[in-house]
């Protein structure tokens, strides 16, 4: 990106955020990444399923038409909305029951416990009662609970399309709809509430899981957002310091830098010294001296020196937001086994609903011919209990079939391990390219690395010392005098050499104490105090 004025005028407009609806599953939300990602003009998309948003980056040539998205999230069956900026940072919406796979989890397992200790542990399952009672906690689970599963097949219906919630919503309507009907015929066999209840509950822990997993994924990107502060110390043209927003920056404006402050945008030095450390960018642990027309980066820590900044780059032209990028396109991506899983997922859905309706037939009209099946089939596997009526043998198969079909795991397992695999090298340090990177990192046998500094802990310590002077001239200890002279300083080396000694043992008197930027600190010590009275004692490079 360019980075002069105008192009920071466009870098307002160079991204949008909208709030999509109807996602249920990341299968869903790769519907609406692709569908976002071939409108006329965007650069690239990110789509977040726990928090329905997603952000689009728009080309730098390109104008912006967010009506255009709106469109094409309506076509692949999902609802979206353009966000202000007002609607993104103000209230959250209110609690709801039909929002978040939290409540659908904590319901469903409320209600479908019982039902399971009932059949499973105490074999309640003929009891008439029983079976009432098992309707009744089966049916908010259907209605609310359902309700999100529901609304994703009939978006998806309404694009003449498919998912897995639409296995989902045919599997448990099936058997409480069979359930319902036999308990207010009179029937004695025996119902599926229970079923019902727990296929929406399991998919629904699924997917809370995978908020769950996606929730920690976010926290590493905000941490990396963090890195970079909010607000910054602007300064006038006579020298005046202004704390702005960092948002408010604009190319050529000069910020002071005090010790300890976070760069908060990419510059150059225009005046003072200072070391800034740079490890959370290139992974050295050694700070990094900065004169003027050194290059400074958004999210590097001003060390010991002050400094004035003038800025070059803002919002997503700085590096650290070029980094974060990347991170949120390697956790939207897919894996080459993800692909085929999607492939496969196009005519699973359809598949599994003809195999349903062909058992369903086949029980229903040739029940002979499906009973001596399986008790041909009952010695290879184990015995089971068919109903007497040809209706409701053909309603329990054809519902089986839709309940084992339902567990998404191949729109599931894939993206939830991505997301986890690059959340957990995010807090590492580690940037994962993409979903094929991630992928083929299971097959490395050896990694090579270009610097021994990115093999540190990041920490300065001192590992050894070695006294030069004579024996009988080793008065004070070095550790004393080199702890002495470090002490005052803020500088990373400076401070690793000041542990040599407790600070109680530092009451060595040093004056004229000064410290040189790029060589190291001296000080004078007072006359009558010891073998080195009067001497000037210097802690730096050798060259110096």
């Amino acid at each position: 990106m360019q980075t002069t004025a105008p192009s920071h005028e466009r870098h307002a407009d160079s991204a949008a955020e909208f709030s999509v609806s109807g996602m249920t599953c990341n299968n869903c939300a790769r519907h609406v990444t692709e569908a976002i990602q071939g409108v006329p003009g965007v650069a690239s998309a990110s789509v977040t399923l726990d928090t329905g948003r997603a952000q689009v980056r728009w080309s730098p040539n390109a104008a912006p038409d967010a009506g255009a998205v709106v469109r094409a999230v309506s076509e692949a069956g999902y609802d979206a909305k353009p966000l202000t900026e007002e609607s993104c940072h103000g209230h959250k919406p209110g609690w709801s029951p039909l929002v978040g796979w939290k409540f659908n989890a904590v319901v469903g397992t409320a209600a479908t416990l019982p039902l399971l200790a009932g059949e499973w542990f105490f074999g309640l399952g003929m009891e008439r009662w029983y079976q009432w009672t098992a309707f009744a906690l089966a049916l908010p689970v259907q209605i609310f609970c359902g309700a999100r599963f529901y609304r994703g097949a009939w978006n998806q219906l309404k694009t003449r399309s498919s998912n897995m919630d639409t296995l989902v919503a045919l599997g448990s309507t099936t058997a409480f709809g069979y359930s319902l009907w036999a308990l207010l015929a009179g029937w004695h066999g025996h119902t599926y509430f229970m079923e019902a209840a727990a296929i929406i509950t399991l998919i629904s822990l699924g997917h809370w899981m995978e908020a769950i997993v996606g929730a920690r994924t976010a926290s590493s990107l905000r941490a990396l957002l963090n890195l970079a502060p909010e607000r910054a110390r602007k300064l006038d043209a006579h020298g005046h310091e202004t704390e702005v927003a960092v948002s408010d920056l604009r190319h050529g404006d000069h910020v002071a830098l005090k010790p300890g402050d976070r760069v908060p945008t990419d510059g150059v030095v225009a005046d003072g010294s200072s070391a800034v450390d740079e490890s959370m960018l290139t992974g050295e642990s050694l700070p990094v001296e900065k004169d003027a027309g050194a290059k400074l980066f958004a999210g590097t820590v001003n060390q010991d020196g002050r400094l004035v900044m003038t800025v070059e780059a803002t919002g997503e032209a700085t590096a650290l937001a070029h980094i974060i990028a990347i991170v949120q396109r390697a956790q939207t991506s897919r894996a080459d086994i993800q692909r085929i899983g999607d492939q496969v997922a196009n005519v699973f859905v359809p598949l599994v609903v003809l195999i349903a309706l062909a058992t369903g037939l086949w029980w229903g009209f040739a029940p002979d011919s499906a009973r001596a099946t399986t008790q041909w089939l009952e010695p290879f596997l184990w015995k089971v209990h068919v109903p007497d009526s040809a209706l409701a043998s053909a309603f329990i198969h054809a519902a089986a079939v839709l309940i084992i079909a339902c567990p998404c795991a191949m729109g599931l397992a894939t993206p939830v391990a991505i997301m986890a695999g690059t959340n957990v090298a995010a807090r590492r340090g580690i940037l994962i390219r993409d979903g094929l990177a991630l992928e083929k990192s299971g097959t490395l046998t050896a990694v090579v690395f270009d610097k021994t500094g990115t093999l540190t802990q990041g920490k300065v310590a001192v590992a050894a010392s070695e006294d030069l002077r004579p024996q009988d001239d080793r008065t004070p200890a070095l550790e004393q005098l080199s702890a002495a002279l470090a002490r005052p300083s803020n500088h990373p080396l400076s401070r690793a050499v000041a542990k040599l000694a407790a600070p109680e043992h530092n009451a060595m008197p040093l004056v004229a104490w000064q410290e040189i930027r790029g060589s190291g600190v001296q000080a004078r010590l007072p006359e009558n105090t010891g073998p080195l009275s009067g001497a000037t004692l210097r802690l730096g490079s050798l060259a110096w």
